[in-house]
């Protein structure tokens, strides 16, 4: 798929809004005298008048640019699915998660029982639709790529910064008008936005690093005028890169898996609090140790071929020893199952890998 061409947008929305901004100050400038004296285009006895259409207009204008974002996001739902990669050489969201303590954090502050008091159910993602959603979107990808990226606040930060100085210097402006302080609040409400969301990767996501490696290689082949060359290259490849890739998600929210874990298991998300589950999957660090197994090539295959021989010798147990060879099987059948089903389970999530993929040099 084509990439949107985000960039260039961006500049064209820039300078539309430095235009509107010229436009503005020309507008004020026109409401000054040609003789040589100022006109007070205000009157002291319609201040309270003005300043309610100062807020008028500042309120117009941060709807404005909140309805703007709405409308993008909705054109792009409707767009083709884009591909996005995994920042190369940056931690994952999964290793992030684990080093910042964030799930003992959110286990702690009892959120998910909270969230369940609510009336919030496990299932309620699947009757919203919103697993598919965030697939479709390549939202989880997303989020990864801007979170786990080192440069995202600072980018963050800059953009805020020039948004907020063209706000105030809209807001500025003497004797200005409606447009006046529609542009300083269309232009103002997205600068907050920026300098909160940055300050908050930058004090929960910052200072992480790559504790495993999730690179995988794939083979390009590329045609130049010495003709076909064959090389090697490297990416990374995350979890949640790999589960939108190969549609889990959406293969959950069909078969309705959350709505059946609801209906056996009574208030999941308090029960798995009271365990203590994802307190333990941050410990042993399991999550980003099946990520990196399954970025490798044969990561899942000892836990299968393990498991497999170990059910093998529960068989030949039961059927060799006379008396205790029934507890001996089952002593060894449930951890070869376990080693069974891990196996599976990293071949699930292992990240499709281009053998050869031409490239015109």
């Amino acid at each position: 798929m084509t990439r949107r061409a985000v960039l260039p947008a961006c500049l064209v929305i820039g300078a539309v809004l430095a235009c509107m901004n010229g436009l503005c100050q020309a507008f004020v400038a026109t409401g000054q005298v040609d003789t040589g004296r100022r006109i007070a285009v205000r009157p002291p006895s319609g201040q309270g008048q003005s300043t309610q259409t100062d807020l008028v207009g500042i309120t117009c204008g941060m709807a404005a640019s909140i309805a703007m974002a709405a409308l993008a996001s909705r054109a792009s739902a409707r767009t083709s699915r884009v591909m996005v990669k995994a920042n190369s050489g940056s931690p994952s969201l999964i290793q992030v998660l684990e080093q910042k303590k964030l799930l003992s954090t959110l286990e702690n502050l009892r959120l998910l029982s909270a969230a369940e008091k609510a009336g919030v159910k496990v299932d309620t993602v699947e009757e919203l639709g919103l697993l598919t959603f965030a697939e479709k979107l390549n939202l989880l990808s997303l989020a990864e790529n801007v979170l786990t990226n080192g440069s995202t606040p600072f980018l963050m930060l800059a953009g805020s910064g020039v948004l907020g100085f063209l706000a105030v210097s809209a807001a500025s402006l003497s004797d200005g008008s409606f447009l006046q302080y529609f542009i300083a609040g269309a232009l103002g409400a997205p600068a907050l936005v920026l300098a909160v969301a940055a300050l908050v990767i930058l004090v929960v996501f910052g200072g992480a690093r790559r504790t495993r490696d999730i690179d995988v290689s794939e083979k390009v082949v590329s045609y130049g005028p010495n003709g076909f060359n064959y090389s090697s290259e490297k990416r990374s490849a995350s979890l949640l890169e790999t589960v939108e890739q190969k549609r889990l998600l959406s293969f959950l929210e069909e078969n309705r898996l959350l709505s059946l874990a609801g209906s056996l298991v009574n208030k999941p998300l308090t029960l798995t609090e009271n365990l203590r589950l994802l307190s333990t999957l941050e410990q042993t660090g399991l999550l980003s140790q099946v990520e990196s197994l399954a970025a490798q090539r044969y990561g899942g295959v000892p836990f299968g071929l393990g498991g497999l021989a170990i059910l093998a010798a529960a068989v030949l147990a039961a059927y060799l020893l006379p008396t205790n060879g029934l507890l001996v099987a089952l002593l060894l059948a449930l951890p070869g199952l376990v080693l069974v089903v891990i196996g599976v389970a990293i071949g699930l999530v292992k990240p499709p890998v281009k053998n050869e993929s031409f490239s015109n040099a």
